[in-house]
């Protein structure tokens, strides 16, 4: 059975736009370390789904147009380094909406879990937030929390992640590690540990 990894992307894949959003390619900067991790997934038969909450859409800041436009761009310029995005899955919606894909609510993990066909219990979520962590927590998906010092990650919650990391690279060596030691597929999720 193909092996899957759910990532966040703002923060995650590209810098994060502190009190704001990214609207338009330029603006899209992919973090230190991003091209190099998703080639190594991709080279250790991983896919990678995108899965992200991306409000400017619903606060009528980006156009789904827009948004998809900027997804071709980055998807395209990982696949020219050698990796590779399976899927792109998007939450358009603003707080006040309280839909059911709006990270930490787990519809965007289970629209890719229909679409794919992965086990939970062996499909790691990436992200830079309790949003991650507690919508990985809801369906029993072992988490790795990015923190790059951006956001405040501090809280009881993030005993809920396998591992704290520095950045994406970091955290696909940590799965890969784990697949080593537990000769993949993944089995129930081991203990926390910060790396």
């Amino acid at each position: 059975m193909p092996s899957y990894v759910l990532i966040d992307r703002d923060g995650v894949i590209n810098q994060r736009l502190i009190g704001g959003y990214v609207t338009s390619w330029p603006q899209f900067r992919f973090l230190p370390g991003v091209l190099e991790a998703l080639r190594l997934l991709a080279e250790n038969d991983y896919s990678a789904i995108v899965v992200s909450n991306q409000a400017c859409v619903g606060k009528g800041l980006l156009s789904m147009e827009g948004l998809n436009e900027i997804t071709c761009r980055f998807v395209k310029e990982v696949r020219n380094h050698g990796g590779r995005i399976e899927s792109v899955y998007y939450c358009p919606h603003r707080i006040e909406d309280a839909c059911m894909c709006r990270k930490p609510s787990p519809g965007l993990l289970l629209r890719a879990q229909r679409e794919y066909g992965f086990s939970f219990r062996d499909t790691f979520v990436i992200g830079d937030s309790e949003k991650e962590v507690l919508a990985a927590h809801r369906l029993g998906c072992p988490a790795v929390l990015v923190d790059a010092g951006v956001t405040d990650i501090k809280g009881q919650w993030t005993g809920l992640a396998q591992a704290v990391v520095k950045d994406l690279y970091a955290a696909v060596v940590f799965i890969l590690e784990r697949d080593k030691l537990q000769q993949r597929p993944t089995s129930t999720p081991g203990p926390y540990r910060s790396v």
